[in-house]
């Protein structure tokens, strides 16, 4: 089998219905499976999901990094294609994917992205972070955004899984990076929610997560830009 996509949930019974639409409707050649992961949900988000998958398995604890890693115990694919349930692919997306997969020197890559709110705020968002990732890219050193990463199964395995711990997505795709060929797609989008941005606002946003990297990676950035409320760490399991 060539992907299995595997899509974390909590209480998402208000989104993930459009996001396995959009991998139902994927058009492809390429032979995949559809994997929900819950972390515990206690609305409708597991039957709406049993609607799409045989494969729903839900963790008897929560956690974004445990339910990718518990879903992917289940894959049977050679790429582990791991899609939050906020997310909604785009027609080609899968074989965007195959096709650069195809280069067997490459382990890992996300593709760019939209918000499913188009306000001037989050085009600037989308553009200055898509332009950022890019670039990173093209130097070889990309950043693999989490709501849309995809992972050869063999490497994943290697690597562990995910960390349990605070982006465990940032944590991971430097790990890749360091081991191998990862790429940042450009050319292929996907949409995804602007739920942090529009709640915590876009200086907050940056200095909860600059804040989460330095947690995470027990190192400083050597530079403070953003001074804005305390960030809550311990609660973090996977935001509405």
């Amino acid at each position: 089998m060539d992907f299995s996509i595997i899509v974390p949930a909590l209480n998402e019974e208000k989104r993930i219905r459009q996001c396995l639409d959009s991998i139902r409707a994927q058009k492809t050649s390429r032979s995949w499976e559809l994997i929900v992961s819950d972390s515990g949900s206690t609305d409708r988000t597991v039957e709406i999901a049993r609607e799409y998958t045989d494969k729903v398995h839900v963790c008897a604890e929560k956690g974004t990094a445990r339910a990718r890693n518990e879903g992917a115990r289940l894959a049977e694919g050679e790429v582990l294609v791991f899609i939050d349930s906020d997310t909604v692919l785009l027609p080609g997306y899968l074989d965007t994917i195959g096709k650069a997969f195809e280069n067997r020197d490459l382990i890992a890559c996300s593709c760019a992205f939209k918000f499913s709110k188009r306000s001037p705020k989050l085009l600037f968002a989308e553009y200055v972070t898509n332009s950022y990732y890019i670039l990173r890219s093209v130097f070889r050193g990309a950043t693999l955004p989490g709501f849309n990463v995809c992972i050869r199964r063999e490497v994943f395995e290697k690597l562990g899984g995910f960390r349990l711990c605070h982006l465990e997505d940032l944590d991971m795709s430097i790990k890749l990076r360091r081991i191998g060929r990862t790429r940042y797609i450009a050319r292929r989008k996907t949409i995804t929610s602007s739920r942090r941005l529009e709640k915590d606002g876009l200086y907050g946003t940056l200095k909860y997560y600059m804040d989460l990297f330095e947690q995470t990676q027990n190192r400083r950035l050597g530079f403070q830009i953003f001074k804005l409320h305390k960030t809550e760490y311990e609660d973090y399991v996977q935001r509405d």
